[in-house]
């Protein structure tokens, strides 16, 4: 960020007069972190494919509908003149207040216990959300005919992807057909963070103090969040994290049922216990999550680097790396 541009949004934003501007972590928006005479601030520049003022006006509108029923959201600030977003520079920008805290700490069974509870709260809130804005598709990133059309142009872009997709491919048609839109739509659904992992999450003594970036905030199945936070935030790596890396943030997953566990029974002491739908949608919702996962952060690779990519194990053909625990006494009987 250039400094003239940093003294504009201060100026914009009443932040006072900066001192510091840090690069901060992403693989699609650009962010910052600014420190002024008046505090440090989180500066972002939105993704030119989330600009839509509606889909923004919906995000916006997400987070303080969460921070009024003390979900730790942020909302975003004001401007001098009352809007919560500005087009400055070609580009439009959002300003939070910086949280202090750490990241949540992949396959950590005390950290994802913290995160179960908290996102049970978000659930809980997000049940009575009026605003239904979609994006990418009905059934958001996951939805299986937008995979598809995903996977045929990565194919069209990077021939050499074809042998590599053909796993993913296979278990897709099986997800797919396991939880058709019919089985999906009929699943408790509620307003979800749609990104669930560590580095949208902050930490603060033993807590969830603030989730953020709600880019793909909405309204899905509930399952979604979870699934996304057994395969990113319960299982652990062989390097450490990085959220601003889409090769860190889908390198093979170690999950252990007791880290599973400890995050599905602190999300249902706050939520409630599973429906039995639910837990019949899980397995096929997870495969979904890591299709999307890889085959969507193909594109953020260079060209030739796409099949080494999506060639990394585990093995697609074989779910017994997709490891669960008991749910017998997480789900509803009748």
């Amino acid at each position: 960020m250039e400094p003239s541009l940093a003294k504009t949004l201060c100026a914009h934003f009443a932040l006072g007069q900066p001192r510091t501007i840090v690069t901060a972590g992403g693989t699609r928006n650009a962010n910052y972190v600014l420190t002024t005479d008046r505090g440090r601030w989180f500066v972002r520049r939105r993704h030119p494919a989330y600009c839509e003022p509606e889909r923004i006006w919906h995000d916006h509108a997400a987070a303080s509908y969460l921070a009024d029923r003390r979900v730790p959201v942020l909302p975003p600030r004001q401007s001098c003149e009352g809007a919560t977003w500005s087009e400055l520079d070609g580009a439009v920008w959002e300003v939070f207040p910086c949280v202090e805290g750490r990241h949540l700490r992949d396959g950590e069974a005390a950290d994802v216990a913290a995160l179960g509870a908290a996102l049970a709260q978000w659930h809980q809130a997000g049940r009575e959300f009026p605003l239904h804005y979609e994006k990418a598709a009905p059934r958001g990133e996951m939805d299986p005919n937008r995979l598809r059309e995903r996977a045929k142009t990565l194919v069209a872009e990077s021939p050499d992807t074809a042998e590599a997709l053909r796993g993913y491919c296979a278990v897709l048609e099986w997800a797919a057909g396991d939880l058709p839109d019919s089985r999906y739509a009929a699943l408790p659904h509620t307003l979800i963070h749609g990104d669930i992992q560590p580095a949208n999450l902050v930490m603060q003594e033993g807590r969830i103090r603030a989730f953020v970036d709600l880019d793909w905030c909405g309204w899905q199945a509930r399952l979604y969040d979870l699934c996304f936070a057994i395969l990113i935030c319960c299982a652990s790596h062989a390097d450490p994290f990085d959220g601003g890396d889409i090769r860190s943030l889908t390198q093979t997953p170690y999950l252990e049922a007791d880290v599973v566990s400890a995050f599905l029974r602190a999300y249902t002491a706050e939520a409630g216990l599973l429906t039995a739908a639910e837990c019949a949608a899980l397995l096929p919702q997870l495969v979904l999550t890591w299709c999307h996962a890889r085959i969507d952060g193909a594109f953020k690779v260079p060209a030739a680097e796409r099949a080494a990519f999506l060639s990394r194990p585990p093995d697609m053909a074989a779910l017994e790396w997709l490891v669960l625990p008991p749910l017998d006494s997480l789900w509803e009987r009748s």
